[in-house]
Order: C-alpha cells, then structure tokens, then sequence
C-alpha cells in the first residue's frame, strides 16, 4: 500500500463546484493550514495530507485488523469520511489524532459489519474497546519493572512477536511507537482515559519483552 495507490483511486470527487484560483500549497504547510485549504474549496491540497498519513494510517490498520486487504478497504473510507466531515475539524486540536480517531471509527463500522455476517477474522480489536485484558486484571505490584528492550533485540524479533500480542496492547503501541504519538493523542483516537493509555503502553511492553525472551530461548535450545 503507498499513498499514490490511494491518490489513484477515486476517492475525492469534490462536490462543491467552486469557481477559485487553486494557489500552490508548499508541502511543508502544516496539518491545520492544509486542512483550512480543503475545507476552503481547494482540491489539490488533499493530496499532501493522503501522502503524508495514508503511509502511517495503513500500517496502523493493518495492526488493528490484522488484515492487509480490509486496513486497505478501511483506508480508502477513512479518507472519504475525512473528506465528508473536514468541516468538523477543529484547527486548535491535532489533525493527526483526529484523523487516526476518524480511522479507528471506520474499522468499528467493519467490525460490527462483519460481525452481523459471522465471519470477523481472529485478531481484530473488539468493538468494544473498554473490555477488560487479562494482564489489566493484575495488579501493579505483579508485574516487574520494565527492563530495557535492547535495540537489535527489536530490529531482530519484533517483527514476529509484535502480532502475537493481544489486540489493545498492539494498537497502543502502534500508535505510541511506530506513529511517534503522544499518550493524549492516543486518548483521543482510543476514547479512553490517559491512565488507561499508560497502562496499555507499560503492559503490552512489558509483555513484548517477555515473549521475546521466550522467544530467544527457544531459538537457542
């Protein structure tokens, strides 16, 4: 999946048949001003923010559903409903976290969709996203102080540990770590409170590094 591929499909037909001179947007225009020149009738200026988060938004959907071919259907929604509702957004708040909260609403959708059709494949994040996790079940004092996950342990392993992880603590730390979002950012798409974004990013941590330990164990025996 790259951001042309999105850019080629035709997702943004622009109903507002505007007689506007479209200006040249530099590509270094942020998040807010770009969407400002949207919501303003200017259909080129779009295509920045497909290039710069469809990259992103696909990856993170891919580790919500665990399912290349749907993150790529859910993707292309996504940007239809960014576009439908562009008029919502709100430039004082992150459009980044808005638009990753638009994504997670899409997957939803498919999930409950699919779920009425009997066939939701194993691994997706359930619809409902305050459902309890059995390592948020433990106490704080059970759990033992995060060690460090060296960096080629991670460059070597994560890859094939990271999807064996639960469902919540996947996407948190998606989000966290390969998105480079911040904890309040992650709030606002998860539509849970602070504390819980810290407990998802501390445990699913500490649980990766526990696997990968089991991991190289067994690797070695």
């Amino acid at each position: 999946m790259s951001a042309p591929y999105i850019l080629a499909q035709p997702l943004f037909y622009w109903p507002r048949q505007q007689s506007r001179i479209s200006m040249p947007i530099p590509s270094s225009a942020t998040d807010q001003e770009i969407a400002l020149w949207v919501r303003g009738g200017n259909r080129e200026s779009i295509g920045i923010l497909v290039n710069r988060y469809s990259p992103s938004l696909y990856r993170y959907l891919v580790h919500l559903t665990g399912d290349p071919p749907r993150a790529e259907d859910i993707l292309q929604e996504t940007w239809l409903k960014t576009m439908e509702h562009i008029d919502r957004y709100d430039p004082g708040h992150s459009f980044k976290a808005w638009l990753f909260a638009i994504a997670k609403n899409c997957a939803i959708d498919t999930w409950r969709r699919v779920t009425r059709e009997g066939r939701v494949p194993p691994g997706w994040v359930p619809e409902d996203n305050n459902a309890p996790d059995p390592m948020d079940q433990l106490a704080d004092d059970e759990i033992s102080a995060l060690d460090r996950i060296e960096e080629d342990e991670l460059q070597a392993h994560v890859e094939t540990i990271f999807p064996t992880l639960p469902p919540h603590y996947r996407e948190a730390l998606s989000l966290r770590f390969q998105e480079e979002m911040p904890l309040e950012e992650i709030s606002q798409v998860l539509c849970v409170p602070l504390s819980t974004v810290k407990t998802r990013v501390r445990r699913g941590l500490e649980l990766l590094r526990r696997r990968l330990i089991q991991w190289e164990g067994r690797s070695h025996e």
